[in-house]
C-alpha cells in the first residue's frame, strides 16, 4: 500500500513538473532570469565600473581660477589633466552652475577655497583632485621656506611616518556585488515558486484540472505533497543555476579585470552550506506560495495573493545595505538568515550554529505550513473559494 502511494505521489511530482516545463513563463522565471539576466546585470555593474575608473584616470578637469596661477602650480594642475579657465568669481560661479565647469578655485589672502557642486559627480572628483593639488603645492612652498632657512624639510615633515594596511581580501565594489548574490537568489527562487505555485493552483482551477484530479482515488496528502515536491524542484533548480551564473560570472570578471580583487574559491564547508540552505529555502518558499496560491480563484488573484511574498524576498537586499550582521535571534527569520547564510559562505566564513538554527527552523516551519496545506486540500472549498 505505502508503494502505491509513493507511485501516486511521484506520478503526481510527473505530471507537475511537465506542467511547469510546458508553462513558458515559469519556464522563464525558473532559468533565463537566474542564468540570463542576473549574470548579465552583475557583468554589466562591473564592466562599466571598470570602464568608469580608467576614464577617471584620463577624464580632463574643467576649473576656473580667480587669479593667475604661479609657475609650479600651473605645473601642477596640468599634470593633473586640469583645463584652466581664468575669470571673475561670480562668472566661474554662473559657469559651475551651467555644468561648463567641474569646480572653481578662488584666493583671499593665504586662503585658497574651492567651490564645486555635491550634485555633479564630476564636481565631488574634481573637489578630492584639487584638494590634493593644493596639499602637494603646500608642501612644496613649506620644502623651499625651510630650506631658505638652512633647515632640513625631511626632518621636519617626517617626525613619523604614517602607514595604512588593508587586510581584507576584497575591495569595496567586489564585496558589494558578491553582497548582492544572495539577496538576487532569494528574489528569483521566489518568483519561481510563486509562478509554479499559482500555475498549479489558481491555473488548474481555471482549467478545471483540479477538479478533475481530486475525483481520483488519491489521498489529499499526495496531492499535497506531489504539488510541493515538484514546487520544490523548480525553485532548486532556480537557486541552483541562480548561485552557478552569478558565482561564475563574479570570479571570471575579477579574474580578468585588474580593478577588481578576485573572489574567493569556495570551500567544501561552504559548498556544502549552500546546498543545505538551498534546498531549505526552497522548501520553505514553495510551501508558502503553494498556501497563498490555493485560496484563490482566479490567476490573477493569485498573482495578487503572491504579491506580498515576492516584497518580503527583497527585504534582505535592504538588510545587507544597512550592514545587519547574523546572530542566533535572526538565524531564526526567514529570508535574512539565508541571505546573510549565502554571504558568510561566499566568504567561507560559516557560523554553523547559525547555520543548524537556520536549517531546523526552515525545516520546522516547512512542517508546519505543509500541515496547513493538508488541511486546505482537505476542504471541498478549494474548488469554489
Amino acid at each position: 500500500m505505502k508503494t502505491k502511494n509513493k507511485n501516486m505521489v511521484w506520478e503526481i511530482i510527473k505530471k507537475e513538473l511537465r506542467d511547469i516545463v510546458r508553462d513558458k513563463k515559469t519556464l522563464a522565471m525558473m532559468i533565463i532570469m537566474p542564468i540570463v539576466l542576473y549574470p548579465l546585470m552583475i557583468g554589466f555593474f562591473f564592466v562599466f565600473s571598470d570602464q568608469q575608473s580608467e576614464d577617471m584616470a584620463t577624464e580632463i578637469m574643467n576649473v576656473g581660477l580667480t587669479f593667475e596661477p604661479t609657475e609650479a602650480l600651473d605645473t601642477m594642475l596640468t599634470e593633473f589633466n586640469v583645463e584652466k579657465v581664468i575669470d571673475e568669481k561670480d562668472n566661474l560661479h554662473k559657469d559651475l552652475l551651467n555644468g561648463e565647469l567641474d569646480a572653481y578655485i578662488t584666493l583671499e589672502g593665504n586662503n585658497y577655497k574651492i567651490h564645486y557642486s555635491e550634485e555633479d559627480m564630476n564636481g565631488m572628483m574634481a573637489s578630492g583632485m584639487l584638494e590634493q593639488v593644493l596639499t602637494m603645492y603646500r608642501e612644496m612652498i613649506q620644502t623651499q621656506m625651510l630650506t631658505n632657512e638652512g633647515l632640513v624639510a625631511e626632518e621636519i615633515f617626517e617626525v613619523f611616518t604614517i602607514e595604512s594596511e588593508n587586510v581584507g581580501s576584497t575591495d569595496m565594489f567586489t564585496s558589494m556585488m558578491v553582497g548582492m548574490i544572495p539577496s538576487m537568489i532569494i528574489v528569483s527562487v521566489s518568483l519561481t515558486a510563486v509562478y509554479t505555485a499559482i500555475d498549479m493552483t489558481a491555473g488548474e482551477k481555471e482549467r478545471g484540472t483540479l477538479e478533475t484530479l481530486l475525483t481520483f482515488p488519491l489521498k489529499n496528502g499526495d496531492i499535497v505533497m506531489g504539488k510541493f515536491i515538484a514546487t520544490t524542484i523548480a525553485s532548486a533548480i532556480s537557486s541552483t543555476l541562480g548561485f552557478l551564473s552569478m558565482y561564475g560570472m563574479l570570479y571570471y570578471l575579477s579574474k580578468e579585470l585588474e580593478s577588481f580583487t578576485a573572489i574567493a574559491e569556495l570551500s567544501l564547508q561552504s559548498i556544502l552550506v549552500l546546498i543545505g540552505l538551498f534546498g531549505v529555502f526552497s522548501m520553505f518558499i514553495s510551501a508558502i506560495a503553494i498556501i497563498l496560491a490555493t485560496n484563490a480563484k482566479s490567476f490573477k488573484e493569485a498573482q495578487n495573493a503572491t504579491q506580498p511574498l515576492s516584497i518580503v524576498s527583497m527585504i534582505p537586499m535592504f538588510a545587507s545595505i544597512m550592514g545587519v550582521e547574523l546572530n542566533k535571534v535572526i538565524a531564526l527569520i526567514p529570508f535574512m538568515n539565508i541571505s546573510l547564510l549565502v554571504d558568510q559562505a561566499l566568504l567561507n566564513k560559516v557560523d554553523m550554529g547559525c547555520f543548524w538554527i537556520t536549517t531546523l527552523s526552515g525545516i520546522v516551519y516547512t512542517y508546519i505550513f505543509i500541515k496547513v496545506m493538508s488541511k486546505l486540500y482537505k476542504s471541498d472549498k478549494i474548488l469554489f473559494s
